[in-house]
């Protein structure tokens, strides 16, 4: 799994879900992570306000109904 952090580079690994083993050199069961993919893309603050309007708009015509 991978999960956008501003906090971590890319590929370090932010969680273990389930511990691998390995027998020797061979790998009988590997690892579940979650891995950082770096900083996500960054949202414009002007379109994040319009959304907030939008959804504002519906709910007062759903409650006037």
């Amino acid at each position: 799994m991978r999960e956008d952090s501003a906090e971590y580079e890319e590929g370090i690994v932010l969680e273990e879900y389930r511990k691998g083993f390995l027998l020797g050199e061979r790998l009988l069961r590997p690892s579940m992570v979650k891995v950082s993919a770096g900083p996500g893309p960054e949202k414009p603050l002007e379109a994040e306000g319009e959304e907030a309007t939008a959804q504002g708009s519906a709910e007062e015509e759903s409650s006037s109904s």
